[in-house]
């Protein structure tokens, strides 16, 4: 179309209409309408820039949030994981210090305890018994290498400084071909002046680590591990990176005798990903691409609850992670079965389904000869690192008295004067029992715990046994063992509440319920006949940790 117009003739009557009047209109009108239209969008589009900047910032602040958040939980969890540690390294020495006291410092018994503790463990260097008499210090025992000693020898303050009050005293980094960390426990209430002193083995240069996923608990993380509070190069005592670690950092500290271990710890990768991590990005160009348009608004509201379903999926994650540490430390602490002659041993160990912590639940086998061993199943009372603290303490004393030479009546009565409910604030049942096969002989005592079963000719039945208080509740006595006759071929069961209480039902439903079943598959080779046992009564409605052994003979 020619926009120019041909100026009207005079008497032109051909269609009696100005034709410049509906042209001129239209251009009128388009004229108004455009710059309305132009305003709203600019309108429009500002406000929706304006909502689309401040939600990238959001989201960026966001997710810095989130990484520092994960990264300080992995932090807190690593050191969780080395206070656990820690708290078995007293333990361990706590034992020590016990076989000396009991054996009136003779070195032949402590050297043969410190060697169970060195072999398979390649971080120990050595464990040695000193006492320390009007301020002199002399060795009494020795096991593993030769001990190198703080700065000043056997004179050096650390040593006379030591007092009898049962805790870790860390003597600090040792330098040398190879680092060593020294420590040491001087039992509490001792007045001979016996001190365990113990030197590990540390490398405080990088670490390397195998390939994991990056989804594996404590994947893409650096950690450094420094001996007391702070970050000084000297007392570094391992790093997985070169030191100092670099990045974004948090720091935790967990406790390590009478000073502290301070973590550090930075991921490599920001810990929520890379969706979340270019949520920013994504969030201003979805605003900008968006920006005519008022649905920009509803298309950033579904990405944020993306990201918000992710973050919870992330969280469920991590809540799978925790609950697998704290049972992978659960069975750190119980034992491997021994091999017996003229008996088959099984044992099972599963954790509560709802809980998170570590429990109290525990079972050993201790051989006394051809066809003759000491079982004990336990249960301490709470959960976490304290229950797990006591119940690796009643399981290594179970253990020395044993090795002591002492029946079990005396070792039940021994372990009750190690815990107290008024000042522990714990308690614990035990059933603790010795099986000799050859003798056809079972002697067994409860403190507070079920009775074992015996299953045989087809039949279970718990044996009848007197039930003493729980350990920790109540003044030590000694109490007579219940003995029972048995001529095989039998097998007893030895268990946990967690196998038999259920919380919507009676306790002797749940034994009944274990007679039963244990007569039902009584046939059944040893290792499959606990399977099938911890199959059939732990599936549904168990909320507790379960212990279930099992000692089975022939003759």
């Amino acid at each position: 179309m020619n926009d120019r117009q041909e100026p009207p003739v005079a008497g032109d009557d051909r269609t009696g209409i100005d034709e410049r009047g509906p042209a001129r209109g239209r251009r009128s009108q388009v004229g108004t309408r455009r710059p309305a239209l132009h305003r709203t969008s600019a309108l429009v589009a500002v406000a929706v820039l304006l909502i689309a900047g401040a939600l990238a910032w959001l989201a960026a602040r966001v997710t810095q949030d989130a990484n520092r958040d994960l990264l300080d939980r992995q932090v807190e969890q690593a050191a969780t994981v080395l206070s656990s540690g820690v708290g078995t390294l007293q333990v361990q020495l706590g034992d020590a210090a016990q076989v000396a006291l009991a054996t009136a410092a003779a070195p032949g018994p402590f050297q043969g305890f410190a060697a169970a503790r060195l072999t398979g463990n390649e971080s120990f260097a050595s464990l040695s018994l000193l006492r320390i008499t009007n301020g002199r210090v002399e060795v009494l025992a020795t096991e593993g290498e030769e001990p190198r000693l703080p700065a000043g020898g056997l004179d050096d303050p650390f040593f006379t400084g030591l007092q009898p009050d049962g805790q870790l005293a860390v003597a600090g980094l040792l330098p040398g071909e190879q680092t060593r960390l020294a420590f040491a426990l001087m039992p509490a209430g001792d007045p001979t002046g016996l001190v365990v002193y113990a030197e590990s083995r540390v490398d405080p240069g990088p670490q390397p680590e195998p390939e994991a996923p990056e989804d594996a608990p404590f994947g893409g993380l650096d950690f450094a591990v420094y001996l007391g509070e702070g970050t000084d190069p000297a007392n570094l005592v391992l790093s997985t990176a070169p030191a100092p670690i670099r990045g974004d950092t948090e720091v935790a500290t967990t406790p390590f005798g009478k000073t502290v271990l301070t973590i550090v710890g930075s991921a490599e990768s920001p810990l929520t990903g890379r969706l979340a991590t270019a949520l920013p990005w994504i969030v201003a160009g979805a605003g900008a691409a968006l920006a005519v348009a008022f649905a920009a608004g509803v298309e950033i509201l579904s990405r944020r609850r993306e990201v918000a379903q992710r973050l919870a999926d992330d969280n469920g994650r991590l809540y799978r992670q925790q609950r697998g540490i704290a049972g992978t430390l659960q069975h750190s602490l119980l034992p491997d079965l021994p091999e017996l002659d003229g008996l088959e041993v099984a044992a099972r160990y599963v954790a509560g389904v709802d809980e998170l912590d570590v429990g109290g639940d525990w079972y050993d086998v201790i051989p006394r000869g051809p066809g003759c061993c000491v079982f004990v199943v336990g249960d301490i009372s709470g959960r976490g690192l304290p229950a797990a603290t006591t119940m690796a303490s009643l399981r290594f004393a179970v253990r020395a008295y044993l090795a002591e030479g002492h029946d079990i009546e005396t070792v039940m009565a021994q372990l009750n004067g190690l815990l107290q409910i008024d000042t522990d604030h714990q308690f614990a049942t035990v059933l603790l029992g010795e099986l000799d096969v050859s003798a056809g002989r079972l002697r067994v005592l409860c403190a507070g715990h079920f009775p074992p079963l015996l299953v045989t000719d087809g039949r279970a039945e718990a044996i009848d046994c007197p039930i003493a208080p729980p350990i920790g509740v109540g003044p030590a006595r000694l109490r007579s063992a219940t003995e029972v006759r048995v001529h095989g071929p039998a097998t007893l069961l030895a268990f946990t509440d967690g196998l038999v209480e259920r919380r919507d039902e009676v306790l002797d439903t749940g034994l009944d319920r274990l007679r039963e079943t244990a007569a039902r598959h009584a046939g059944r080779p040893l290792e499959d006949f606990v399977d099938q046992l911890m199959e059939d009564l732990t599936g549904t409605g168990a909320k507790d940790d379960t212990v279930l052994m099992a000692l089975r003979w022939t003759s």
